[in-house]
């Protein structure tokens, strides 16, 4: 199996994602086996290149869940003594699985982290894999949920514990009297303050988990009407009911992918502050679809992201696009690079977030470009997008730019000079 195992994995984790429940879980299975029987580096390797960067969240998920049974029988020690760059690549890859908008996918990815976290090497790896704009921000967020204990991915507690949830699953029923046993955490979050609303809550729900598309596409026509008729409710309830809808961001059906971004692109104007809470995942799945061949997805893709531009706060903005940038390829991201180019141009008052956020992302492009502008393994020019956040960063910046410029690596130093005199042509 050994010799077929890159293929096999590829063709399970591509029927992981189908809209089949059914298959879903056959594929899961057969994935379940193939791990536990073939050698652990060759089934991390075929789930790495199969899983990992798919745009699918069921597939992304699987993967992971696989990749933590792998990281365990492999251990931390044989881990983080391979070659450097299979290293590296290990690292980036769990981080990326850590901060997924999938909260099991998170789980597992912070799970695999841990792993390695007492290995002497590890911190040296990822300060390599990692910018340092975003290496504190995600190393905190790690190491608080590893200090939770948490033995189990979000969505199982959430089965067992139902009623500990303001919004339900579709399978789980909830009474009005069943608010007065939700912990006080969980109720000060929350405005399910009326039957009426709890029934709410749990339609939208039961719609956009449904199995069939039609209904899903439903689901998403409601929590917009939810959004214009009653933004109140949604806001107070935006980080469970998003857990939900951010799927249907990356559903497997291109109807319903297309109709939640559209639908989310005129939501967040409705939703303005109230849509903060969710703006890391949901920058991650909507970013997502910026390298998809449907032209209405990349469209309605690149309208979610004008929308967050226009009515959201554009220092949170800053941070999530610089932080996507390392995880992203092609189109993506160059449109997510872009974008940062554009909202880069803040006031002096903001200019710390600029530096701290866009400066990092300027310096890993510029050293990472080889050739006339392309970077290894992600295909597409970069040269021009690297030459316009460049030049905002001048604008902004000024002289201190090349001066930050000098303290960089001589192919950094190099590279900026060439992109600024593209840019001022």
């Amino acid at each position: 199996m050994d010799q077929e195992v890159e293929e096999i994995a590829r063709a399970l984790l591509q029927k992981a994602g189908d809209s089949s429940e059914f298959i879903q879980k056959a594929a899961d299975r057969s994935l379940g086996i193939m791990v536990g029987s073939v050698t652990p580096a060759r089934a991390m390797a075929a789930l790495m290149a199969g899983g990992v960067n798919h745009r699918n969240t069921l597939v992304r998920k699987c993967a992971a869940e696989h990749l933590l049974t792998v990281t365990e029988q492999i251990g931390a020690e044989k881990l983080l003594s391979g070659s450097r760059e299979s290293t590296e690549l290990l690292v980036q890859a769990l981080v990326k699985l850590a901060q997924d908008c999938n909260q099991d996918t998170r789980f597992y990815g912070r799970k695999m982290l841990n792993i390695l976290m007492n290995h002497p090497k590890f911190d040296g790896y990822l300060k390599q894999s990692l910018p340092s704009h975003d290496l504190q921000d995600v190393m905190a967020t790690i190491k608080q949920k590893v200090k939770d204990h948490i033995s189990e991915p979000p969505s199982a507690k959430g089965r067992r514990e139902c009623r500990n949830s303001s919004l339900m699953t579709s399978q789980d029923t909830l009474s009005s009297s069943d608010v007065l046993v939700l912990p006080r955490q969980t109720v000060r979050h929350t405005s399910l303050r009326t039957v009426e609303e709890i029934e709410q809550l749990k339609e939208l729900n039961k719609l956009l988990t449904a199995k069939e598309f039609q209904t899903r596409m439903e689901g998403v026509v409601l929590l917009l009407d939810h959004c214009k008729n009653n933004p109140q409710l949604i806001s107070a309830n935006i980080v469970q009911i998003f857990d939900v809808f951010v799927l249907r961001l990356q559903d497997s059906n291109k109807k319903v992918n297309q109709q939640a971004l559209e639908s989310l692109a005129a939501m967040i104007p409705l939703l303005g502050d109230g849509f903060h809470p969710v703006l890391v995942p949901v920058v991650a799945a909507v970013t997502d679809n910026l390298n998809s061949k449907n032209a209405g997805i990349y469209a309605a893709a690149v309208k979610v992201l004008d929308a967050s531009i226009a009515h959201l706060d554009n220092v949170l903005l800053l941070q999530a696009f610089a932080n996507r940038v390392r995880f992203l390829s092609g189109r993506a991201m160059q449109d997510v690079t872009d974008r940062l180019s554009g909202i880069a141009c803040f006031s002096s008052s903001r200019r710390p977030a600029v530096e701290r956020y866009a400066l990092p992302v300027l310096w890993h492009l510029l050293g990472s470009m080889i050739g006339n502008g392309v970077l290894p393994g992600r295909g597409g020019n970069v040269r021009s997008a690297v030459a316009r956040l460049a030049g905002s960063l001048h604008a902004e910046m000024g002289a201190s730019l090349a001066e930050r410029a000098a303290g960089q690596p001589p192919p950094v130093a190099k590279n900026l000079r060439d992109v600024l005199e593209l840019h001022l042509r």
